[in-house]
């Protein structure tokens, strides 16, 4: 539905518990979508797949610090 579309998958503290919920869909949706952009904030789990590192923004940090940052 959204193929050809901009789309940000939006990850906010998704940890290395249950990846194939959030994590892996997210990835492979942004690989699949050349419009899409990943980006995650996480503390000490920020990271993506090199194959869509170009189009990925990944913070390492505690969620609400980095939003309160942002606002």
């Amino acid at each position: 539905m959204n193929e050809d579309k901009h789309v940000l998958f939006l990850e906010l503290g998704v940890g290395g518990n249950t990846p194939v919920i959030i994590k892996y869909p997210f990835w492979r949706m942004t690989f699949d979508n050349k419009k899409a952009v990943y980006a995650c904030i996480n503390h000490s789990e920020a990271y993506c797949p090199k194959e869509i590192e170009d189009r990925s923004i990944c913070i390492d940090g505690d969620i609400g610090v980095v939003l309160e940052t942002l606002a």
